[in-house]
């Protein structure tokens, strides 16, 4: 079912983005190894560019993935899944859907940090450490993005999906760590704050929640 579902969202065009959206990662991520001092300066003041490359990759993670879960979930809603519903049970279509969209985002997380890794190993003259608690975080906020695109917007009002995910980026890295009651209504990485097990284990819950949430607004709307 995933991969009739794989075969009726991907097409050449799709793919075409994909790896236009692989050259603007690599291109990103050299020019801002680049645009800083050589080489000794660097090694010199480790700690504060380690410190500098740290926070740049999260910003780079959080812009990058959120924009691709934007792009892959953006056309949840098109006709052309509707006839799969008469074909196959319901719950089994949309299932299969959101395990469709749970694999690319993972699988472009994981591209994304092997970039990162390869290219901050090959231009930089010291080794960066990512912590894995802020990893998984920041891997959970894209599915809560994608829960509130597919809950929330519809085909015909798929653009309004852009200020979700505009309101997911200026949250996360520009509004301040004080506004934490906001956290336990749309628990979201913040650069801020720490992270610790029980929130992330607060955001799986969200998340699941978000799901089952899609998944009865999916059972009883009309084909």
């Amino acid at each position: 079912m995933i991969s009739l579902v794989y075969l009726s969202y991907m097409d050449k065009k799709k793919y075409l983005i994909l790896f236009v959206y692989q050259l603007i990662i690599i291109s990103v991520l050299i020019i801002m190894c680049n645009e800083n001092d050589n080489q000794i300066e660097m090694m010199l003041n480790s700690s504060y560019y380690r410190h500098y490359y740290e926070q740049l990759f999260i910003q780079i993670f959080t812009i990058l993935n959120v924009m691709f879960v934007l792009f892959l979930s953006i056309d949840h809603d098109q006709l052309f899944f509707k006839p799969l519903y008469c074909y196959f049970f319901r719950e089994k279509v949309i299932l299969s859907k959101y395990l469709f969209h749970m694999f690319w985002i993972i699988l472009c997380g994981l591209n994304t940090y092997m970039l990162m890794t390869v290219i901050f190993w090959l231009l930089i003259p010291f080794d960066i450490k990512f912590n894995l608690i802020m990893l998984i975080d920041l891997s959970l906020d894209m599915f809560i993005v994608l829960n509130l695109i597919l809950i929330l917007i519809k085909s015909k009002f798929k653009t309004l999906s852009v200020v979700i995910v505009l309101v997911y980026i200026l949250s996360s890295l520009f509004i301040p760590k004080e506004l934490s009651t906001l956290y336990y209504i749309f628990p979201i990485f913040n650069m801020d704050k720490s992270i610790n097990i029980l929130e992330l284990i607060y955001k799986i819950c969200y998340i699941y929640l978000g799901f089952l949430i899609y998944y009865l607004k999916s059972m009883t709307e009309d084909v």
